[in-house]
């Protein structure tokens, strides 16, 4: 097995390649990532920042605070939209878990903020719950 996986956005412009063990494969249910997924949740890749490398284009960048007042910066493509990463102050990378080319790889080990959840999703109580760190 490679000890790197590979991805990109929807119309191949940018691609990236990042580790192949994640630290945490997380639904994220906060609101911030309800609106950019534009779905329940958004599948965080969480990765050491370090390891994502640029293999192809130039991702445009949006800076937000987040809900606790650190600094989230999304990175994205600016020709088709598609959310790619977001670089977290703390030193990783929440990847789209969805832009890796292999997204089978993708396998959820967490779920976060469950309490801003929509009352209509159904979601999986057998993942560990990631706390909201202060």
């Amino acid at each position: 097995m490679t000890d790197k996986v590979t991805g990109g956005c929807l119309c191949g412009n940018v691609r990236f390649e990042t580790a192949a063990t994640p630290a945490a494969q997380v639904l994220c249910f906060c609101t911030d990532c309800q609106h950019i997924s534009g779905s329940m949740c958004y599948t965080a890749y969480i990765v050491p920042l370090d390891t994502v490398v640029l293999l192809q284009g130039e991702p445009g960048r949006f800076d937000t605070p987040s809900d606790k007042g650190r600094n989230n910066s999304r990175r994205f493509c600016t020709e088709c939209g598609s959310r790619l990463w977001a670089e977290l102050e703390s030193g990783v990378a929440s990847v789209n878990g969805m832009a890796l080319d292999d997204r089978t790889h993708f396998r959820p080990t967490h779920n976060h903020r469950l309490g801003t959840a929509p009352d209509w999703c159904k979601v999986d109580q057998s993942l560990e719950d990631l706390p909201v760190s202060g």
